[in-house]
Formats: structure tokens, sequence, C-alpha cells
């Protein structure tokens, strides 16, 4: 288990009131611990401002000090924070009053009413944008857009625990993170470079600011297959929950940066990854990360064969997706029941669940997922003796991914699956191997298919 402990400048800030509310509190909380490490530097802290006044004070007039500074510094927190408050209660009333207008009306009432002009609103569309993203992605890219709208009409004399340039620069970033969940990944590289110019134009900002921004750009250093970048990315971002002690964030970014490393198969990696932020992650704060990391850590498994712990792992893990609800992740819930089963062997179990699965995407239009997961699909006809049926799979994903300009070696590999196919030669693991490459190549379109290095594994494919 990961201990945490506060940094002397953490202490220092809160002692003498220059912390905001939030990060008063949590430091307040994590003291109240009684974390006998952090009480030992607070001591120290406080012993060294006692220096000059023990020369001309007495010991009662040193602690009466004391109490005034705690006095001053609880003071000005409750003020900010029922401050804050208020504003956040009235963000909520006017973000409902926003959202029963088209986008384009909109715009013209932030910019034509005085009203809006709400940090706490702005922070709500943001973090509205990131939370629909998920399920809608035009409809991030809209709310972003209104947020970045309302942060450039914000004033410095509003509410607000940072500096503007901060908050304009997440609204930036979170609009580059929208632009790339809509494939314009020129516009989302050119966002985030606007993003740190404001980040910068702050100060650099508040470290968790940083860690913010460094998050989504890292999602884009993901899609883009620049893995050593986007590693870097994570690595700073764990270093920064780790310094500030935030349990849930760390985790989030250790579950972040284990897809980076499963992206590149690195499944060892992952696997240690995954594990760790399981044990930081509060399913109570962040259910959807929660379940997402349960999730890719059973892939993981599954990848490096380990089968009956990935089966056990889903069974308990079964009534998140039922509880979460959306119909993508019943689907994924699915498909992983499919592979885990077939892992184990009960192969009409698989073909059961690879079926609905299949059937699912081809009802959303979602041809490639579709075909992707008829590859699996073919894996158990093959291991059934049923040729016909795998003859026709590779078929129907031959043309899918010729007719959607895939990548052009896994568009090669499926074209060898196929010529195997209508010979009736086309093996279980032969099959499995094509459709790990097709896998892999969608997030990483640099990796090349050798169709003469897994023939040579294959011999049957010479046969006339």
């Amino acid at each position: 288990m990961v201990e945490f402990h506060l940094s002397a400048e953490e202490i220092g800030q809160f002692m003498t009131g220059q912390l905001p509310a939030s990060e008063s509190r949590r430091v307040l909380r994590h003291l109240f611990t009684g974390c006998a490490k952090c009480q030992a530097t607070a001591s120290d802290l406080w012993a060294g401002s006692q220096d000059s006044l023990k020369t001309s004070l007495p010991p009662s007039a040193v602690d009466s000090a004391y109490d005034a500074v705690l006095d001053r510094v609880f003071r000005r927190a409750e003020d900010a924070e029922r401050a804050l408050l208020r504003e956040r209660a009235e963000a909520r009333e006017l973000h409902a009053s926003l959202s029963r207008h088209p986008v384009s009306r909109q715009k013209l009432f932030l910019v034509n009413s005085q009203k809006y002009r709400s940090r706490a609103l702005c922070e709500m569309l943001i973090d509205e944008s990131h939370s629909v993203g998920f399920q809608d992605h035009a409809r991030s890219l809209e709310v972003a857009e209104i947020a970045v709208t309302l942060s450039n009409l914000l004033s410095e004399d509003g509410l607000g625990l940072c500096p503007l340039a901060s908050l304009r620069a997440r609204a930036v970033a979170q609009f580059g993170n929208a632009l790339r969940l809509n494939e314009d990944l020129g516009g989302a590289e050119r966002a985030f470079v606007q993003a740190e110019h404001l980040l910068r134009a702050a100060g650099g900002g508040s470290s968790a600011d940083e860690a913010r921004i460094n998050d989504l750009k890292a999602s884009l250093r993901r899609v883009q297959c620049r893995w050593k970048e986007a590693i870097e990315l994570h690595d700073r971002i764990i270093e920064i929950y780790e310094h500030l002690g935030q349990r849930h964030q760390l985790g989030r970014a250790l579950s972040q940066k284990a897809i980076v490393l499963y992206d590149v198969a690195d499944y060892t990696g992952a696997l240690g990854l995954l594990r760790r932020s399981l044990e930081l992650l509060d399913p109570k704060v962040e259910p959807r990360m929660f379940l997402s990391a349960r999730h890719n850590l059973i892939l993981v498994l599954s990848e490096l064969r380990q089968y009956r712990e990935a089966f056990a792992l889903l069974f308990h893990t079964r009534p998140l997706y039922l509880k979460m609800g959306d119909r993508m992740n019943l689907i994924r819930l699915r498909w992983l029941e499919g592979t885990v089963a077939s892992g184990l062997g009960r192969l009409e179990q698989a073909e059961l669940a690879f079926r609905e699965v299949g059937e699912s995407f081809s009802e959303l239009q979602l041809q490639i997922d579709a075909a992707m997961v008829n590859l699996e699909l073919a894996v158990i006809y093959a291991r059934q003796g049923r040729t016909r049926e795998v003859r026709e799979i590779a078929e129907n994903a031959l043309s899918i991914f010729q007719s959607n300009g895939i990548h052009r070696d896994a568009i090669a590999a499926i074209a060898l699956l196929h010529q195997v196919a209508v010979r009736e030669q086309a093996e279980a693991n032969f099959i499995g191997e094509i459709a790990g490459f097709v896998k892999r190549s969608r997030t990483n379109p640099e990796l090349r298919f050798s169709a003469s290095a897994i023939l040579r594994s294959y011999p049957f494919a010479f046969q006339s």
C-alpha cells in the first residue's frame, strides 16, 4: 500500500493561510489522521517560526500567536468555501437554464448576459464535456466550445481558486480532447499547444492543473502512437499525485499508463500497474474509472492466458457493468465473457457470447468492431472443424476492411486468412494470430505484417 505524506511546503502554506480552501481541507484531514511524520514536520516548521518571537515574548504569548495564526487560517478557508459553495449552487441553476437552449443560442446568452459569467459554471461545462465524451463525441465537442467561449469572457475579479489563465488552459485542453474524440487530431494538437501557452501565462498553474492537462494530452499521444511521449506524460502525472498524496487520482494515473503499456503489448507491466491502481481507486468517487481498471485487468489476464483468475475477477465485476447500465459497457462485458470462456475451453458459451456481440455491433453500424469479434468467433469454429463458417467470416471481414480503408498490413493479414480459409486449411491458432495482429494494428499503425514469417509456422498453407 502506498504511504502518503505532505510536503513541508504544503504544510507551511497551510499554516500561513496561502492554500485554497479545498487544499486546506485536504491538509487538515491528513493531519487529523495522526500521521506522526507530517505532525513532526508541522511542529518543526512552527518551531522555526517561533525563533524571532522567543527572544522577546514569553511562551504563553507564543502559544497565543500560534492560535491566532490557526484562527486566521480556518476563518479564511471557511469564508472562501462558503463563497465557493454559493457560486456552485448558482452555477447549477445557470447550467440548467443554459442547457434548455440550442448551442448557437447558448453562446449568445454568454456574450449578452452578465449573469452567466461564472467560473463555477465554466468548470461545470468542462466536467460535462469530459463525462459525455464517453457516450456522445459530438456533444462533448459542443460543450467544450461553450466552455472555451465562457472562459474568454470571464474577468479576474470573479471567484476562483486558480488564476484565470489556468482555467482557460483547462477549457482549451478539454476542447482539444473533444477534438481528439472526433478524430480531428490536427485541431487537437493545436489546442494543446494553446493550453500549454495559457498554463505558462498562469505561472505554470497548479500542479493539479498540469496533471489534468497532461492526462488529456497523453490520450492524444496514445492515439498518435507516440508511445514514449505518452508514457513520459503519465510518469509526470504519477509523480504529481504521489507528491500531492491524492490516492484516487494516483490510481487513475496508474490505470491510464497501463492502457499505453497494453497497446505496446507490455502485458506484464500493465498487469502490475492495474493491480496497484485498484488498491488506490475509490469506486464511489469515479465508478466508471474503477470499472475500466477492472475491465482492463481482466483483458490483460486473458492476454497472459491466466483465464481462471480472469474468470473469478469477471464474476465479481459483472454487477458493476450492470450498475453502469449503458449499452456499450454491457457489450464490452459480453465480449469479455466470450474471451474468457474461449480461454477456458467453454466453446458453446464463447460462441453464443461472440455471436451476440457481433450482432449488437452490426445494429450500431460498428462494422469494424463486428468484424473483429467475428474473427474471435472464427477461432471457435476452427476448433470445432466448421470450415464453411470460417470461410464466410473471412470473406466478410476482408470486404469490410477493404471498404473502410483499414491499415494496409491488417488487410494483408485478413487476405491471407481468406486465402487459407477458402482452401479449408485455417487452424484455430493461425486465425488467433491473424486476429491478434489485426487488433494490435488498430492502435499501432506502424506494425508490419510478414506473411512469410507466419507461413513458416503454419506450413499447411503451402499444401496444394
